[in-house]
């Protein structure tokens, strides 16, 4: 099994590559792309390890290593996709369409592990290397805002936003 050890910063003491999302109900937002998300397997394992992207978004899963990778995404514990990619295989590209925490496994090699956390809005980043996130867009008003970390579990905090101005929120895993 692939488990990323925890990246802190030595400065900010932040977190990387955290999810932060809102999870309260949003009634009108600004609709923004839904950019793509890679899933490389490389030197048997995958890339990048975690990724946030919207629903509808299309994965693009390839094959750099000079063996057989089977990438297999479930949510729920449901296949979302399950696809054998020969060494020098074409790239597959599919949608995921449905909002939730995806695992990605290779069937071939038990210990690859990765995650693509899929979201029916634009309300979502990942955490940089000093472990700071920005989500633009929010509506005013009383929000949830949730954090997601593999090693280190999920957070929520409630904030609210002004009509005008910027919110810092900061959270802390003990």
């Amino acid at each position: 099994m692939t488990v990323t050890p925890l990246t802190i910063d030595p400065t900010t003491h932040g977190l990387r590559d955290a999810i932060v999302h809102v999870s309260s109900r949003i009634e009108q937002v600004d609709d923004g792309p839904a950019h793509s998300s890679t899933v490389q397997n490389k030197r048997c394992v995958f890339y990048p390890h975690v990724a946030a992207l919207r629903s509808g978004a299309p994965a693009e899963i390839t094959n750099d290593d000079p063996v057989l990778h089977n990438t297999n995404i479930t949510l729920d514990s449901r296949t979302v996709l399950n696809v054998a990619l020969v060494a020098g295989g074409s790239p597959i590209r599919k949608p995921l369409k449905r909002e939730g925490l995806h695992l990605v496994t290779c069937n071939v090699h038990k210990f690859m592990r990765a995650y693509r956390y899929v979201f029916n809005h634009p309300l979502f980043d990942q955490t940089n290397e000093t472990g700071q996130f920005r989500i633009m867009g929010l509506p005013p008003g009383q929000h949830t805002i949730s954090v997601w970390h593999e090693t280190v579990g999920i957070l929520n905090k409630e904030i609210q936003v002004p009509v005008r101005g910027t919110v810092t929120v900061e959270f802390e895993f003990k």
